[in-house]
């Protein structure tokens, strides 16, 4: 019998805790590492720029379209057994872009890499949910995204050092044997055993809750200026002839890195509110003067005060509808809370993009940056409306 599963875990650091912990930041720096040298190489091997985009963005359709079936099949299979198979899924389709040239095959293999990271970053929070105590459920989360946070600030630049020393080639071989130490730390788990055995009509309650809705649509929020930021930050500074502004991206995940565990933390003892009201305003604020920032500096301060608003705030939305949907269906409220963020990090850049076209100059991007403010007070609004009765 499974030991691990027959009582409730009564502190944090347990030992399954912290290998959820180390798997989370494998698949980070995997994905990573590969993220910022995907389109070059594409084009490097005879691909257009057009095909290569399309490549590319085909992960995040993907991964759009296994959103609801990875938190069914989370709540009803084997995390453990389906982190495995998503592993296996992300090495073959780093192992493809590293052999493979013909474009049809490169798409297949993206598909395939894109449904394992699906299934993966949603197997991963319902897992470890399983290992988090109940009252520290928010300092658990804060916890578990380090590994991301780490991945995106120190994994694109081992990925080009890599490339740039070894070629592009052997940086796909690198995060693919990522994946395999993956799969070695999956090894060291139990595999589940759900209580439940006979088979259940698929009803919608399983692919999506709705309970965990307003807090996926917060979280949401944070998402679209994040497509946002990462599409037209740049492009912003380059208008205003500022230079150098690549280091906001790093400061950025220094913050949150030291933000995430304290705002769970805070989130635990003092409620949903304490943490995402705050982070709210902060990141509405951040948006604003980003609008208004004539200097290298005056952009950093917002991504400070950016980054202390997200980091605050969503740990606690992703806790929040965990705790809302309850951890026996822990799968798809994460599945659901990611869903929010996959269609509003893909609606932010169309958005942005139309919005600069019809205003031209600094002043498109002013607009941009206002509207997002705008959004994000009212996101503000709205979460005060539905947290309104809950203690």
């Amino acid at each position: 019998m499974n030991q691990n599963m027959t009582t409730e875990p009564t502190k944090l650091w347990n030992r399954q805790y912290i290998l959820v912990l180390l798997l989370n930041t494998l698949n980070a720096f995997s994905f990573y590492m590969v993220v910022t040298i995907l389109s070059k190489y594409l084009v490097s091997i005879g691909i257009s720029i057009a095909t290569a985009g399309v490549i590319v963005g085909l992960f995040s359709i993907t991964s759009l379209c296994c959103r609801p079936f990875s938190g069914l099949l989370a709540d009803r299979l084997s995390n453990v057994t389906l982190l495995k198979w998503s592993n296996i899924l992300m090495g073959i389709g780093l192992l493809g872009f590293a052999f493979v040239t013909n474009p049809v095959l490169i798409v297949v293999f993206r598909i395939i890499n894109g449904i394992g990271f699906a299934f993966s970053g949603t197997c991963q929070i319902a897992l470890a949910s399983k290992y988090i105590p109940k009252n520290k459920m928010g300092e658990g989360i804060g916890y578990l995204g380090l590994g991301m946070v780490i991945g995106s600030a120190v994994a694109p630049g081992i990925g080009v050092t890599i490339s740039e020393n070894f070629g592009m080639r052997m940086t796909f071989l690198m995060s693919a044997v990522l994946t395999v130490a993956a799969l070695v730390i999956l090894c060291l788990f139990h595999e589940e055993k759900k209580e439940n055995k006979e088979k259940k009509k698929i009803v919608f309650s399983d692919i999506l809750a709705v309970e965990a809705l307003p807090y996926t649509i917060v979280a949401g929020s944070y998402s679209f200026i994040n497509g946002i930021i990462a599409s037209y930050l740049v492009m912003y500074a380059d208008e205003l002839g500022i230079s150098g502004v690549s280091v906001y991206f790093t400061v950025c995940a220094a913050v949150l890195f030291i933000v995430r565990p304290f705002s769970g933390k805070l989130m635990d003892k003092k409620g949903i509110r304490v943490t995402v009201l705050p982070g709210l305003a902060l990141t509405a604020s951040s948006m604003f003067i980003l609008g208004r920032s004539t200097s290298l500096i005056l952009i950093l301060i917002t991504g400070v005060l950016r980054s202390v608003g997200q980091g605050a705030a969503q740990p606690s939305l992703q806790a929040g509808c965990i705790n809302k949907v309850g951890t026996g269906r822990s799968g798809v409220a994460t599945s659901t809370y990611y869903l929010g963020g996959d269609i509003f990090q893909g609606i932010g850049p169309m958005i942005g993009g139309a919005v600069i076209g019809a205003v031209a100059g600094i002043a498109g991007y002013r607009t941009l940056f206002d509207l997002s403010g705008v959004l994000m007070l009212c996101a503000l609004v709205f979460f005060i409306l539905v947290t309104g009765k809950e203690k």
